[in-house]
């Protein structure tokens, strides 16, 4: 008995390493096979803030067709770029950081114009895609060529009424967005941006990021510059559409309006939508209904003495929802 176990017992060890060699393999490709397809996302909007490159791409919204040039430069420790809009009137971006300067030549001056947490193509995807997953689903379909790069082609479907449809062209290599389309909840599309050429590089150089700009014109600001962060409890605010959170709140001066007025911004991660309410002057006629222009909704309504305006290029539902998300404005 002893005889026969010892005679076969180096068969059976190697039989048992085998197995054990076979189920270790096994797993490893089990674990490849379920790799999270939402990982190719984050890489997009990883590729997109990390990444140097220079490119141009059409830019098209509606009626409004333009071709834009965008240099992004990471150097590690700060995001640059530089927008430049070659049809048209002219009008450039620099951007560093959240922090964005706008300048709108004309014939007699420069228009400087500040802004924050701006998401431009090709970086639409928020840092954090966590919320993205818990309000579209993820799904891949064929290849395609995008400015001369292989591109994976992604959708992400909204879970409900109150988004948009987003086509995604991701580059194979390096994740990052090539092309993009919203479409609306007839499959048309209402917004779309696509590379011709891009380029990555990896210099520090940053002597291009300036304004091409004339010199001699008078630069002004815009009333962007009185602009205030509020913590006032102006309104009470609740039962926003799902996935959509508070992301600014600023009053401002607008045109010849004596009153300040409360803007806030309201996001889900891709689309943005911007809330104004102001007290309507004695004298002032109030705005009530809904109308479209081009791809962005427009919702007006009056509460206590308050004009109330949403816009913003998502479904005419989610407009409704925020504006009724209104639940009491202060008494002035």
């Amino acid at each position: 008995m002893s005889r026969y176990m010892l005679k076969h017992k180096p068969n059976n060890f190697f039989m048992q390493r085998f197995v054990v060699g076979l189920t270790l393999f096994l797993l490893s490709f089990c674990a490849q096979s379920v790799e999270d397809p939402w990982l190719h996302l984050e890489k997009a909007a990883q590729a997109a803030r990390k990444l140097s490159y220079k490119g141009i791409f059409l830019y098209q919204n509606h009626q409004d067709v333009r071709s834009i040039e965008i240099t992004h430069l990471n150097n590690g420790a700060e995001e640059f770029a530089r927008i430049v809009t070659l049809d048209g009137k002219p009008r450039e971006a620099l951007s560093r950081g959240n922090n964005m300067v706008v300048f709108n030549p004309s014939k007699e001056n420069v228009m400087i114009q500040t802004r924050q947490n701006q998401s431009l193509f090709p970086a639409i995807l928020p840092p954090d895609i966590e919320s993205v997953k818990a309000i579209y689903t993820l799904r891949f379909v064929d290849q395609e060529r995008v400015g001369g790069r292989e591109a994976q082609i992604v959708y992400l479907e909204p879970r409900d009424e109150y988004r948009y449809l987003y086509k995604l062209w991701l580059d194979k290599e390096y994740g990052l967005i090539l092309k993009m389309s919203i479409l609306d909840h007839q499959q048309k599309v209402i917004e779309q941006a696509s590379f011709n050429q891009i380029a990555l590089f990896s210099g520090q150089d940053l002597n291009w990021f300036k304004p091409n700009v004339d010199t001699h014109k008078k630069y002004i600001m815009d009333d962007a510059s009185n602009n205030k962060v509020s913590h006032e409890k102006y309104c009470t605010i609740a039962n926003l559409p799902t996935g959509y959170r508070e992301v600014s709140h600023v009053t401002r001066m607008m045109g010849n309006q004596p009153h300040p007025v409360h803007h806030w911004i309201f996001s889900d991660g891709l689309s943005f939508v911007s809330l104004f309410v102001n007290q309507i002057p004695k004298g002032q006629k109030s705005r009530i209904g809904e109308t479209q222009v081009g791809s962005s909704h427009i919702f007006a309504r009056v509460m206590n003495g308050n004009q109330i305006m949403v816009v913003g290029e998502v479904p005419q539902a989610t407009i409704q929802k925020i504006s009724n998300s209104i639940q009491d404005i202060k008494v002035h």
